[in-house]
């Protein structure tokens, strides 16, 4: 089986991540952070805080800035409705994930927020040039993803970083795709909010996520429960108990610990390359077959994300067929991006997504290129 999916989860993970999770459920080492002051309660609280630790390195912030919850989407969602208010104004882009779309359109219809859309280039980047023509007086929040899910295309969040800081605007970054794959040091950003998820780039399991904040962000509650001071009718309003509430997924937390330790024992920058390298013989290979339509460049910096269409075949077709042929996993349609690919103009058709990790290899992409031929 060759796995080409990664975009969606990174199937094969290192071996630690498992251990880790399966010594957290079994070792009867771990009870619940900050319930008590036995020993189980203090290794869970513990060994949150050194993962709040790594994600604060691997981020550039402080680690009592990261909150720990269930995934990217979760965090986006917690996000918006807690800095968004009745007639506020956000810009966003037409790369966007439903992850951070469709809040936006369920803030328009229960607090008549307004929302702009930047603009794609012809090969599917996002386009910045028009952020000064959509500032409004009520603009509060700029919200950018920062890799595409689709095409892999890298997000310029250094002009981002400054239009704000211009502008005094927050900047949420969704990092489902650029977490453990680019890198994301928030150094020099002011008001900045880094939503990611554990079980991509990062090797973690599935469960995993969390909100990573830069600079003096004012959140208001929007969901509540267990945890912090009992005594205090509302949740805390401080990082992170202002997004943690009940009792978080020690197992999971702690795989995702071994995960990014992992990333970081490669190192960022080394991922970055080769995993660039990689998706561009794929993408090389695939130029060079007849019948394969392309919609975006492949240019340094760039995911390692590959979509494509094949001659006269549906996308769906043709990821059916490369797993009946040569159990190959990739996924096809909207990749959950709707405002994408109707800019792409294949609303319709979709695309076949090909999206790699540390695990593939060059001999995975040749095989890959064969079994298409052979349609």
């Amino acid at each position: 089986m060759i796995y080409f999916d990664n975009a969606s989860t990174t199937l094969v993970k290192p071996p630690q991540v498992g251990v880790a999770l399966m010594e957290a459920v079994n070792s009867k080492n771990f009870g619940n952070a900050s319930r008590g002051s036995y020993d189980m309660s203090l290794n869970s609280l513990s060994s949150l805080f050194s993962l709040r630790q790594e994600i604060g390195e691997l981020f550039s912030l402080d680690p009592l800035n990261v909150a720990l919850c269930a995934n990217v989407t979760t965090g986006l969602n917690l996000v918006l409705n807690s800095i968004l208010e009745k007639g506020d104004h956000v810009i966003t882009s037409l790369a966007e994930h439903n992850s951070v779309l469709r809040p936006l359109n369920h803030l328009k219809d229960i607090l008549a927020i307004e929302v702009s859309y930047l603009p794609l280039t012809e090969k599917g980047k996002i386009n910045l040039n028009p952020l000064e023509d959509l500032l409004q007086k009520n603009t509060k929040l700029l919200c950018l993803t920062a890799m595409s899910n689709v095409s892999g295309e890298i997000t310029d969040l250094s002009l981002a970083r400054d239009f704000c800081k211009r502008h005094g605007l927050i900047l949420l970054i969704d990092a489902a795709q650029g977490g453990g794959t680019m890198d994301l040091s928030l150094k020099g950003f002011d008001r900045a909010v880094l939503c990611f998820t554990g079980h991509k780039g990062l090797y973690g399991p599935q469960g995993t996520g969390g909100i990573a904040v830069k600079g003096d962000i004012k959140f208001k509650e929007v969901f509540s429960g267990g945890g912090g001071n009992s005594v205090n009718p509302h949740q805390n309003n401080f990082m992170p108990d202002i997004f943690e509430y009940g009792t978080l997924n020690l197992p999971s937390n702690l795989g995702l610990l071994e995960g990014i330790k992992y990333i970081k024992g490669l190192g960022i920058k080394k991922i970055s390359k080769n995993l660039y390298d990689l998706s561009s013989y794929l993408y090389k290979s695939l130029e060079k077959l007849d019948g394969v339509k392309l919609y975006t460049d492949h240019v340094y910096p760039h995911g390692p994300i590959v979509s494509f269409n094949y001659k006269d075949y549906s996308s769906e077709k043709v990821s059916d067929l490369l797993w009946e042929k040569g159990k190959i996993a990739t996924r096809a349609k909207l990749h959950c991006a709707p405002l994408f690919h109707r800019a792409m103009g294949t609303e319709k058709r979709g695309m076949v997504r090909a999206s790699l990790s540390t695990f593939n290899t060059f001999s995975e992409v040749d095989r890959f290129i064969e079994v298409l031929k052979s349609f």
